[in-house]
């Protein structure tokens, strides 16, 4: 799934240019259309014949008013437009844009100049694309396509959406971290369904049913619904733009810029580490304990500045920094920022958070510090830990040990990092990257929600199926079924909410068949009579709920009479040590039809055992 968004300066025709391309109005406010000027975020999304799937499109605001609002949508795009109309040329916000995408390092970009239909004069144009190409020179969208069209006329667009295609893919796909966290752009509520939220999915899937989290607040919920470009999903890819519908929090509950999170892959902090770039025509340098607008995700926070390692950082330089966060918020290592100066309101720079959970504030011109940000750079032995162990996962911890290629020193503080971080987890000798744990987990929920579906009237799915769709050993399977949230049943596996609700006429059938079987006693209806009289799927719903309890590939019981022929014949074992079929089916008085199958069942169970022609108690 891949998400495009536009950028540049107001007026030159970015909703526009998203409803030449989707069909779709991105400008949904009334005060928008009054205006004629985007405001907020706009969502549209769509369907080229190359692409397997729908595009999702972000169209932000481009008045410097509206910053802050172009920065809650920007972080998420896979692909960025930079919108420049041929009438106007490179303008200040277009300028402010195309720093705020190098900083995010948002590196698939096209430049498309619009309003080419206002133009007489050919030159203008190419004059017009050298001045853009002069511009985007030392930015990450140095060099990229300029393609000229015309929204309201169509001239360019075709080759425009081809262009979009072949960018796309040559941007890999977002991974699948098995860490899902979606940065929160919209919170609604809709009559009947509770509050929604929306953005755009980050290293993982979610899926129906489960669990989740919204930081940094806590609040813990149940996924109920997802959509995606306005269709229902079960599971949405990690890259899509996501509405998820959830039970057990309030929309008061939620704003833009909290994180909808899976359980226990991020939390808050107040402090955070971070590799800091201040921008060339910044209006001075960072000093220290600078009050600064932090943005990330969708997140806005104040937060004072503090410059490490050195007094401050130059228009132009790098260095490292720790925000002191005034509220608390949500985020991950590797997450990119934005800072904004509050006043006069200025995009100073931005980074990568390195180390989400300081823990404290730091002493500045420590030596220790700096090397410690330095490694947090470069990268942990965790990190390397996990990139071993992708390739082979799920890794025996002792084989894996010697695969890894590391002392044994190294590899120990690696493994502890990685546990202790959430990178892996080890289960059972095990050693499994978070990522495959999680989609193991999910592809869990997934097959039992879905046997529910298919089959509302059985209590669950059979362990041993579920382990063999998963695809892993039985060493493996126990462990994660103890991590999930599932619900085990006997041989059975269940969601914890799934209870078998029969209708009238269904039990009517029940209530009929049970009362056949307390008639008949030993000599009970066979499995294929029980199954004409009610259908399978009731008929194995009862086996389920242990109303009846099959013996053989033809013989069942009714609870009750099962419970009372096991123990007329342990009590007869009790007494004589020892029974024969012929002595079972004289017990009984039936036939040896029933008698074999019953003592055959008690071998199976472990309550009898065969020496010869007779049986035994065991224990």
């Amino acid at each position: 799934m891949y998400v495009i968004g536009t950028a540049g300066h107001v007026d030159h025709g970015k909703s526009t240019l998203v409803q030449a391309l989707t069909g779709i109005d991105p400008d949904r406010l009334s005060e928008e259309k009054a205006r004629e000027m985007t405001i907020d975020l706009g969502f549209a999304w769509l369907k080229l014949p190359a692409m397997a799937e729908e595009i999702g499109v972000v169209d932000v605001p481009g008045h410097r008013d509206f910053i802050e609002n172009m920065l809650a949508g920007v972080g998420g795009i896979d692909l960025a437009l930079l919108v420049i109309a041929a009438d106007e040329g490179v303008m200040p916000q277009t300028k402010e844009h195309l720093a705020i995408l190098d900083l995010l390092t948002v590196k698939g970009g096209l430049v498309v100049l619009t309003k080419t239909d206002l133009i007489d004069d050919p030159d203008w144009v190419e004059l017009v694309s050298l001045e853009v190409a002069e511009t985007l020179e030392g930015t990450a969208l140095e060099g990229v396509d300029i393609v000229p069209v015309a929204a309201k006329t169509g001239q360019g667009m075709d080759e425009l959406r081809q262009m979009i295609v072949s960018k796309l893919q040559a941007v890999p796909q977002r991974p699948d971290n098995g860490r899902p966290r979606l940065p929160i752009d919209r919170v609604f509520s809709l009559s009947g369904f509770g509050t929604v939220v929306t953005g755009t999915l980050l290293d993982g899937r979610l899926q129906l049913g489960q669990p989740v989290e919204i930081q940094p607040t806590g609040k813990t919920g149940r996924i109920r619904g997802l959509q995606s470009h306005k269709t229902k999903r079960n599971i949405v890819e990690p890259g899509s733009r996501v509405a998820v519908n959830i039970s057990g929090i309030d929309k008061k509950e939620v704003k833009r810029g909290d994180v909808l999170a899976g359980e226990g892959i991020v939390r808050s902090t107040i402090l955070c580490d971070a590799t800091y770039r201040h921008l060339p025509d910044a209006l001075g340098p960072l000093k220290h304990n600078t009050e600064v607008k932090l943005f990330v995700g969708a997140t806005e926070v104040l937060a004072r500045a503090r410059v490490l390692g050195q007094e401050m950082i130059e228009p132009g330089q790098s260095g490292w920094v720790q925000f002191a966060l005034r509220d608390p918020i949500a985020v991950l290592r590797g997450d990119r920022y934005i800072i904004r100066r509050p006043s006069p309101a200025e995009t100073m720079g931005g980074g990568q958070i390195i180390d989400p959970h300081p823990g404290r504030q730091h002493r500045r011109f420590r030596p220790e510090v700096v090397q410690r940000l330095r490694t947090l750079e470069s990268g942990t032995p965790g990190d390397l830990l996990i990139e071993k162990l992708v390739r082979v996962e799920p890794a025996n911890l002792k084989k894996f040990k010697r695969q890894a290629g590391l002392e044994e020193a190294d590899f120990n503080e690696a493994l502890e990092e990685a546990l202790q971080e959430q990178k892996a987890v080890l289960l059972e000798g095990q050693l499994l990257s978070w990522a495959r744990c999680q989609r193991y987990l999910g592809d869990l929920r997934h097959l039992v929600g879905q046997f529910h579906r298919q089959h509302p009237l059985r209590l669950g799915m059979s362990r041993e199926e579920l382990r063999s769709r998963i695809g892993v050993s039985a060493v493996l399977f126990a462990p994660l079924l103890e991590r999930s949230d599932l619900v085990q049943d006997g041989a059975l596996v269940r969601e914890d909410s799934h209870t078998v609700q029969f209708s009238a006429e269904q039990q009517n059938k029940i209530d009929q068949l049970l009362g056949r079987f307390n008639k008949s006693g030993v000599e009970s209806p066979s499995v294929k009579e029980a199954k004409a009289a009610v259908g399978e799927e009731l008929f194995f719903a009862l086996i389920d709920l242990g109303y009846l309890k099959t013996l053989s590939t033809d013989v069942v019981y009714a609870e009750a009479e099962y419970e009372r022929i096991i123990q007329q014949i342990k009590d007869y074992l009790t007494t004589n040590g020892q029974i024969s079929a012929a002595q079972t089916r004289d017990l009984l008085n039936t036939s040896r039809k029933y008698a074999i199958a019953l003592l055959e069942h008690l071998d199976a169970i472990k309550v009898t055992k065969r020496q010869g022609d007779v049986r035994i108690l065991l224990n």
